[in-house]
């Protein structure tokens, strides 16, 4: 878990946010800078996190907040927390309520994507007012002791609100500090979900410690104020140390009749005016703190004495814009970004911002105002450059498999502050002329040989390096080997019925190699429908709808809905033969995707029902020995008569002849509980309009059986009448065609298996 500060507008609003999953660090207390103390006397937080279930370890959202304020309450003598549950305090930023809530945004402004939780914090005249803590309920939240968990329920609400709550007394983050100890405050933790003796000694140095008598030390000082005669002033200091403490007040050292740390003096005169002092005393020592009080008999307008100044920033820092003003009390500044209000204005004249992200680039300036009047600064700029990080590889370079002669291409995505170089390396050795600068607005490293020898096989690997450092990626493997002429299959087609529900299209596939590479295989699959006008049939399907799912697991691989005109399918449908889809707005669904060896199932569906044609190409650029190819193509849909029969068409490539077993099934796909089956297949293998082989109920023969046997493919039985042979064949396309014996309709496999 990372605790990490992100945006902070001190003495006046302050933004303190828990971020999640990073790894773990150390870290040492540390009081926010600027950011005073809680007076003395109790904190009082008001909860407002809605009904709770009975969360792991058996708290519910109020026990665990209650008990958490707890472990801090026992560190600090002169605050303690104390809560209000299920309060109905009205909810808002500067109200002077602490609230303690869920909620989908930080009072109107978004969360950080990885934000947990923020702490927000308001400070007005020098000491501290308001402090309300808001989870991030998009998160789902629990409370557990241990380690952090992964998963649903990461987001642990106690460790958070423990660290939350020592933001609301004052805390910060000591490892941005530079200090590295174990702490709950730390911006990164790990398995910590208890206050850790730095975050004791924090809470100690901020409101005192049991252990002996301290003396006192100002916390929350005086400030100069400026009213008018009438007005009531507040005076207030807040101290640590040791109590009980005594006050004695003065004004131009006369010593007044006043005691308390806090008090108002009403109906405030011009006499009033002077040197204000108090004096904090205990059994160890006093301090002092002083304020001029000017009290005019009008209010006068305010004036800036300093201009906020132009910040220059990196992502991630902490920068500040302040101003200097005068004029009559109270004053009130509105800071703004781009002319925009940030909040609500406040008594603060200074706005921090930490964490800051290159969206916060822009002009800020502030609007000063009290009653007699407003003045507008100028504006100051704040520019945001990205972080220096080092270089780094974010996704490494894939193994290939290239033909001799043809192109193979490696390619990684780099991150890290520019600029960075790579360098390429085969084997180990840095490759010549392989080296080159990655450019900032397309950050990949790209190595392209393009006419692969035999001696380009091998290991690669890319080096990536900036000024802040250098990573190397794993190797990726070059296979080469040469251009195949061996037969194989290259290409599937059915032209059937499709649709919805038991009308899906299904078209199975596998690839495999002889050798396994791991290197997937290009392809180009079609979905067509309203093109098949253009050849004259009718009743097509109107918008066809193309998935690709993996067996047996059924996961979905990719889908396209309306090929869109994309350049690549047209690319690689023109190299391989097919037929173009000439309109770029038609419903056609088309897709090019790499897969590697394994079952796969293509499924065409559309809305209502009509005839499509599936397609599946072997689109790689060159076939070799070691490349994956279709061992095996089939396709499961409804049987009618007539132009309705089964349709599939496949192709072979290479100048050698391929042996295959062809099957039409039906009465056998009953054993996997298929209902309405083709009773009585008959399947017929053209070569363009010559019929080669026919088959209508399988002779149950002692090749056939043994060559289902040899590649997978699922038992028949002796008797059944489903239909099958073997053929060897030279390339070139071919048309199996699957209709019922005497008009019979149903559904029907057709199976298309390369024998070794």
């Amino acid at each position: 878990m990372m605790l990490s500060s992100r945006r902070l507008y001190a003495r006046g609003l302050a933004l303190i946010a828990l971020w999640a999953f990073a790894v773990p660090r150390l870290l040492a207390y540390a009081p926010l800078a600027g950011i005073p103390a809680w007076p003395d006397g109790n904190i009082v937080m008001h909860l407002q996190l809605g009904a709770s279930p009975r969360l792991s370890d058996g708290k519910t959202w109020n026990s665990a907040g209650i008990d958490m304020l707890a472990e801090w309450n026992k560190q600090m003598v002169r605050s303690q927390f104390t809560t209000v549950t299920d309060s109905s305090a009205a909810i808002g930023d500067g109200n002077r309520v602490n609230n303690v809530l869920f909620s989908s945004n930080i009072f109107g402004r978004t969360f950080g994507p990885d934000t947990l939780a923020v702490t927000t914090v308001w400070t007005q005249g020098g000491r501290r007012v308001e402090g309300d803590v808001i989870f991030n309920s998009r998160f789902s939240w629990d409370s557990y002791r241990g380690p952090l968990r992964t998963g649903a329920n990461n987001a642990e609400f106690s460790r958070v609100a423990l660290h939350e709550f020592g933001h609301v007394l004052g805390l910060g983050h000591p490892d941005d500090g530079g200090q590295f100890v174990s702490a709950i405050m730390n911006s990164r933790a790990g398995a910590l979900d208890a206050l850790a003796q730095d975050d004791r000694d924090g809470a100690t140095f901020l409101y005192a410690s049991t252990a002996g008598v301290t003396a006192p030390i100002i916390t929350v000082p005086l400030v100069d104020q400026s009213p008018v005669d009438g007005d009531s002033v507040d005076f207030a200091v807040a101290v640590s140390g040791t109590g009980p403490f005594t006050y004695q007040w003065s004004r131009n050292g006369t010593v007044q009749g006043v005691s308390t740390a806090q008090w108002t003096l009403s109906n405030v005169a011009i006499a009033s005016s002077g040197r204000w002092t108090v004096n904090v005393t205990n059994s160890r020592g006093s301090v002092a703190s002083s304020m001029t009080l000017t009290v005019t008999a009008r209010a006068v307008a305010p004036t800036l004495t300093r201009q906020p100044s132009a910040v220059n920033a990196r992502k991630g820092q902490n920068i500040s814009f302040d101003v200097a003003a005068t004029g009559s009390t109270p004053r009130l500044f509105q800071w703004r970004k781009d002319g925009i209000n940030l909040g609500i204005a406040t008594a603060s004249d200074t706005l921090t911002l930490t964490d800051v992200q290159l969206a916060d680039a822009g002009a800020y300036s502030v609007v000063v105002s009290n009653a007699g009047g407003s003045i507008t600064s100028a504006d100051a700029s704040l520019a945001v450059a990205p972080p220096d990080t080092p270089a780094a590889i974010s996704s490494a370079p894939t193994s290939t498999t290239a033909a001799i002669g043809f192109e193979a291409t490696f390619s990684v995505t780099v991150t890290g502050s520019a600029p960075t170089t790579f360098r390429w390396s085969r084997n180990g050795v840095a490759l010549p002329g392989a080296a080159g600068t990655v450019a900032p607005n397309n950050p990949v490293a790209t190595l392209t040989l393009p006419r692969v020898a035999a001696a380009d096989a091998g290991n690669y690997t890319v080096t990536v390096t900036n000024a802040f450092g250098s990573a190397t990626s794993a190797a990726a493997t070059l296979f080469v080997a040469p251009v195949s002429t061996a037969g194989h299959l290259f290409n599937l087609a059915i032209r059937s019925l499709a649709g919805t529900g038991s009308e899906t299209l299904i078209v199975g596939f596998t690839l495999a190699a002889a050798q396994a590479t791991g290197t997937p295989q290009r392809l180009l699959l079609r979905a067509v429908g309203p093109t098949l006008a253009a050849f004259g049939v009718t009743g097509t399907l109107a918008d066809p709808r193309l998935d690709v799912f993996r067996s047996p697991s059924a996961t979905l691989i990719v889908s396209n809905d309306d090929w869109a005109g994309n350049a690549t399918v047209s690319l690689y449908g023109a190299r391989i033969g097919a037929f173009a889809l000439a309109n770029p707005t038609s419903k056609d669904a088309a897709l090019i995707h790499s897969l590697t060896a394994g079952g796969y199932s293509a499924q065409v569906t559309g809305v209502g029902t009509g005839v499509a044609l599936a397609e599946i190409y072997d689109a790689s650029d060159a076939y070799t020995d070691l490349s994956l190819r279709f061992t095996n193509l089939s396709a499961r849909t409804r049987v009618g008569t007539d132009g309705d029969i089964l349709i599939a068409g496949f192709a072979l490539a290479g100048t050698s002849p391929k042996t295959l077993l062809i099957r039409a099934i039906g009465p056998s796909l009953a054993q996997f509980g298929v209902t309405g089956f083709l009773a009585d297949p008959v399947l017929e293998i053209f070569r363009g309009t010559e019929q080669i082989a026919e088959n209508d109920n399988w002779p149950g023969t002692s090749d056939l059986q043994n060559s289902a046997a040899a590649v997978g493919a699922f038992f028949l039985p002796i008797n059944s009448k489903d239909a099958a042979v073997i053929l060897t064949l030279p390339a070139g396309p071919y048309t199996a065609q699957v209709r019922g014996a005497h008009a019979t309709t149903g559904v029907a496999l057709i199976e298309v298996y390369e024998l070794p």
